[in-house]
């Protein structure tokens, strides 16, 4: 910076980089290297620093013009504008360019510009007047070897704040931990924050428990990431997780233990660090028929692993056309939307353990796989602001339904698992974009896929399996939101799982096990509603609801409150009230 003032044309910095990575801690220091007799061509300057993050657009510019006034009438001095992208945007995607051209045209005045790095490519990175004028200097976000020094800096006035010790294998750890469990911020901020934030917890304990204690220990800054990362203390402590999760997992899919097995595996190896550095935590290609628990498995793999606790979901029959790989990576320069940026950066930087689910990824256009290729092999992905996030955390499940008539034939001949995987990576680089004749799935990109899971078609045992949990979520819904117990007779239970198996197989596996979900509305809640509208006082006093099978030559006997309703069995439901 020292050496872009002395310049005589280009007297002017441009400061980029991402937030958090020291860029108006790097303004201060050299403030204070003048005022301690560092740099003499700047002895006599005037620092003044102008905090401009929030402005708001409507008000960008007057501030701006009642900015340059002031500056006209001043001599020898370095204005640091912090957060010169807020000052620059006005109203309907206005800028204030041309007040900083003028303001740079100032004899006595030397600007600091500091802004990230999304917007100097959006504003500035073109304008050839202005960067005539200005030295770009660019601050990259240190690593963990630079980083602790810094810490060890700040980590005295921490100190100092809060009266408290934190001894440097605390300091060092606190920036290891930082650096592999919190991404969606930059060094050395992170790693201060981790400190400061143990240390508010610390003078907390001592002045409201009682807590004794002057110095902070490892668990304290565990304690924190856990907190920031969701990460449980465990996994970060680097304890052994013995986490059933084959029964956390299995809990939600019926009739999938191969899937659920090789699943809990590739999560114990990430939970326990034993990754490829780098690249995403995971990527797996789940491959089946339609409704045999792909996806369900892939959301209850986001409740025990996501921060946000819930799956993104990119359905990629919306991704059919060349241009929709905008809505990854966002649209360029110039074009409605571009400062919204690509869907996939903000999902990441929203939650860097997020689990991703590219739901049919063989209805999805070539071009739009491209941004995947570097992501799977980097581990990172850049939108067109420029902003980058890391996936070296995320879960990536691809689903595709291809060849899944053969591999239902497969099953069924009994054939070897590595005969079905070598049949569905043969189906996947075959298929072909609808509109561009082009491959959909190039080598390169199956490459980059960890593990291929086959999902075994539905039978009879795993139809009534998905009866009882999804029976049990109609139970729990009724009791929580209209206070009545819904009892479901063993016979009627039984009678829906095999009436789903017998749609399923009549569709040659396509139904899967939706086919249970209508059938649990049109025997159990149709028909609650239609007994509750022929005895509306006897439903509202009730608090049990029960129903069962009853065959229909004993309808004579059946009270008025029953009702029933023909179905492919030869049978009726018989509905009570009490």
């Amino acid at each position: 910076m020292a050496r872009g003032l002395f310049r005589r044309q280009a007297r002017h910095v441009l400061l980029t980089g991402q937030r958090g990575v020291g860029k108006t801690t790097a303004v201060r220091e050299l403030a204070r290297q003048v005022s301690s007799g560092q740099f003499d061509f700047l002895q006599n300057a005037r620092f003044i620093l102008g905090e401009c993050q929030n402005v708001l657009r409507h008000e960008s510019r007057p501030r701006f013009a009642a900015l340059f006034e002031w500056l006209a009438g001043q001599q020898n001095v370095v204005v640091c504008l912090d957060g010169l992208g807020a000052l620059l945007r006005g109203e309907h995607g206005a800028t204030n360019i041309s007040l900083l051209r003028a303001a740079l045209r100032l004899r006595d005045v030397r600007i600091i510009g500091v802004l990230s790095q999304w917007d100097y490519d959006d504003l500035l990175a073109s304008d050839a007047e202005i960067l005539d004028v200005c030295t770009r200097v660019e601050m990259p976000e240190p690593d963990e070897a630079a980083t602790l020094p810094i810490v060890r800096q700040v980590a005295a006035q921490i100190e100092a704040d809060f009266d408290c010790r934190i001894p440097v294998p605390v300091q060092t750890r606190a920036v290891e931990l930082s650096a592999r469990f919190i991404w969606s911020q930059c060094f050395p901020i992170k790693a201060i924050r981790v400190l400061e934030r143990a240390c508010e917890n610390l003078a907390y304990e001592r002045r409201q428990n009682g807590e004794t204690r002057a110095e902070l220990v490892i668990d304290d800054v565990i304690r924190v990431v856990s907190e920031i990362s969701r990460v449980p203390a465990e996994t970060l402590s680097g304890d052994i997780d013995g986490t059933d999760y084959e029964q956390i997992l299995g809990s939600a899919v019926v009739g999938q233990s191969d899937a659920v097995a090789a699943v809990a595996r590739e999560l114990r190896l990430i939970r326990a660090g034993i990754t490829d550095p780098g690249k995403p935590a995971s990527v797996m290609l789940f491959c089946g028929l339609n409704g045999v628990g792909k996806t369900e498995l892939a959301k209850r793999l986001a409740e025990i692993y996501s921060t946000s606790k819930r799956l993104q979901i990119y359905t990629m029959g919306n991704f059919v056309e060349s241009h929709s790989v905008s809505g990854i990576i966002g649209v360029p320069a110039g074009y409605v939307g571009h400062d919204q940026g690509g869907q996939l950066v903000n999902d990441l930087n929203a939650d860097p353990y997020g689990v991703f689910l590219l739901d049919e990824i063989e209805k999805s256009h070539p071009d739009v796989l491209k941004p995947f290729l570097n992501l799977f092999d980097e581990g990172w992905i850049v939108d067109q602001r420029g902003v980058k996030a890391y996936a070296d955390r995320a879960i990536f499940i691809l689903t595709s339904n291809a060849g899944y008539e053969a591999i239902s034939q497969m099953h069924q001949d009994r054939r070897p698992m590595h005969e079905i995987i070598e049949h569905v990576k043969n189906s996947l680089s075959r298929v072909r974009n609808e509109r561009s004749s082009q491959p959909v799935l190039s080598q390169a990109f199956l490459a980059r896929i960890k593990r291929i899971q086959i999902f075994n078609p539905l039978d009879e045992p795993a139809m009534l399996g998905i009866a009882r949990i999804l029976i049990d979520n109609v139970q729990k819904t009724w009791l929580k939101h209209r206070g009545k117990q819904v009892q479901i007779s063993e016979p009627l239970i039984s009678h829906i799982a095999r009436q789903g198996h017998e749609i399923n197989t009549k569709s040659n596996g396509r139904e899967g096990g939706r086919g249970i979900r209508r059938l649990i509305s049109e025997l159990i809640e149709d028909q609650i509603q239609q007994a509750a509208i022929r005895a509306r006082s006897v439903y509202q006093r009730a608090t049990i609801i029960q129903l069962n099978l009853r065959d229909r030559e004993i309808d004579s006997a059946t009270p008025p409150i029953s009702n029933g309703v023909e179905n492919v069995a030869d049978i009726a439901i018989d509905v009570r009230f009490s």
